[in-house]
């Protein structure tokens, strides 16, 4: 274990040494604090109500002292509609529906307002609306605060769509591009410099060898996925507060947790495929070339996670591929736990079975001193 130990040292003091790569590894979390911020601002401007919109609305019960200052800011459906009626076209996206509900047995007066935020029309309307009574002096009622009912009709939320397909192509990106920088430098690097053939005729033996450099490669992918996981902490409430412009998006601590959870793993995968591949080459520069088509294949991966409609939980066994598409789930506020976890397994099971694998390459003199 002495000798493991003093080949982490080794590695940790070149990787400090180079402030290059440190930056590579801390850059994920701010590209992606920084895209996902951008994002939320374009969005945010983007769901601005737009001068002299006029949502379509229809009121039921309202009492006249809030529904006649009202009467400048929406245009009435004056149609004779039945309270169905009216929650049918609501939940169609073809207008809101503000009613004014009396409490009972001493609770507080209720408006509620129905709408479908998949429409934008419709859900600019609500902001108008729930804008409006929220401002008014000293109001006696509260608003859509009934737990047992639903207020938004759509199926699914639209921000939460969004999410669901850019986040995880945007993370695998980055986090391969951090992975990147580090495994080809740390091995094929060592070639290049001659030091891996002096370490090899050193009394370390070849397994504590690559498991030193996996050690090492691995806590520089950690600090690459605790880095990405505080970049999308720190912007996630900026993005969504941008794409939910009903302000119906929540994230729970257990769904970051989850997140954190999901990155570490990924990278730890990642981490070690460059590895294997980068063993395979002479210089860092082959071990790029190499890399790159992998590279491809991970972004690729992303991608199609959140696009491809997998139905049976068997899919999350799939190493990077799972992890999409549990990142997708959660992001899309329909979190598997099950599938989450089958994800974080695999992802273990693949790094580990391809630490093995590093550990055998280690000991062959065809592919350590390829020439």
């Amino acid at each position: 274990m002495k000798n493991v130990l003093t080949i982490v040292k080794k590695e940790f003091a070149r990787f400090f040494k180079d402030k290059r790569m440190v930056l590579t590894v801390f850059l994920p979390g701010l590209l992606i604090f920084a895209l996902y911020s951008i994002l939320g601002a374009v969005m945010s401007e983007k769901n601005e109500v737009p001068d002299g919109f006029k949502p379509y609305a229809y009121f039921i019960d309202m009492p006249e002292k809030y529904s006649a200052p009202l009467a400048g800011l929406v245009t009435l459906c004056e149609d004779a509609l039945t309270e169905e009626q009216a929650m049918d076209k609501a939940e169609a996206g073809e207008l809101v529906v503000a009613k004014y509900v009396h409490g009972n047995g001493g609770a507080a007066d209720e408006i509620r307002i129905f709408y479908n935020s998949s429409s934008k029309d419709a859900d600019l309307g609500y902001r108008i609306l729930s804008g409006h009574f929220a401002r008014l002096q000293n109001p006696d009622f509260v608003i859509n605060k009934s737990e047992d009912v639903t207020f938004d009709f759509a199926k699914d939320s639209g921000a939460a769509s969004v999410l669901a397909m850019l986040i995880p192509m945007l993370m695998f990106s980055l986090l391969a591009s951090s992975c990147m920088a580090v495994a080809p430098e740390s091995i094929a690097g060592e070639k290049e410099r001659g030091t891996m053939a002096t370490m090899l005729i050193t009394p370390i033996r070849r397994w504590q060898l690559a498991l030193g450099k996996i050690i090492s490669l691995t806590c520089f992918a950690m600090l690459s996925g605790i880095s990405s996981f505080l970049g999308v902490i720190f912007s996630l409430p900026k993005l969504v507060g941008g794409l939910a412009v009903a302000g119906a998006l929540t994230y729970t601590v257990g769904d970051y947790f989850m997140i954190f959870a999901l990155i570490i793993s990924i990278v730890f995968v990642i981490i070690a495929a460059f590895s294997v591949v980068s063993c395979f080459a002479k210089s860092v520069k082959e071990s790029a070339s190499l890399i790159g088509p992998l590279m491809i294949v991970i972004i690729l991966l992303g991608l199609a996670s959140s696009m491809v409609p997998f139905t049976s939980i068997g899919y999350y066994l799939i190493p990077l591929m799972g992890s999409g598409m549990a990142v997708s789930s959660i992001m899309g506020l329909s979190v598997n736990g099950l599938g989450v976890a089958l994800a974080v397994l695999s992802n273990l099971v693949a790094a580990a079975g391809l630490t093995v694998l590093l550990a055998f390459m280690f000991r062959s003199e065809r592919i350590m001193f390829k020439r």
